[in-house]
């Protein structure tokens, strides 16, 4: 029963777009030194995984973006 419980729980649609935590990226890690773009996106457990770089500043990272209330905990980054 847990586990079905954990599963259906897993499957459920995130309150926060794929498009809405591309954009709270990108905002988050644009800089007067140039302009962040998402590399790539995936969602499981909850979360968006995005990486992002910033050509401009030589910034590069993983974020993770909450499914539900679009808070961004940083996983990895580096500046050149």
């Amino acid at each position: 029963m847990f586990l079905s419980i954990f599963l259906i729980g897993c499957m459920l649609q995130p309150q926060i777009t794929e498009s809405e935590a591309i954009a709270i990226i990108e905002e988050l890690h644009t800089n007067s030194f140039g302009t962040a773009e998402v590399i790539s996106i995936d969602y499981s457990f909850g979360r968006y995984a995005v990486e992002w770089e910033n050509e401009e500043s030589c910034e590069w990272g993983i974020d993770h973006v909450d499914g539900d209330d679009g808070s961004v905990e940083m996983k990895q980054a580096s500046i050149c």
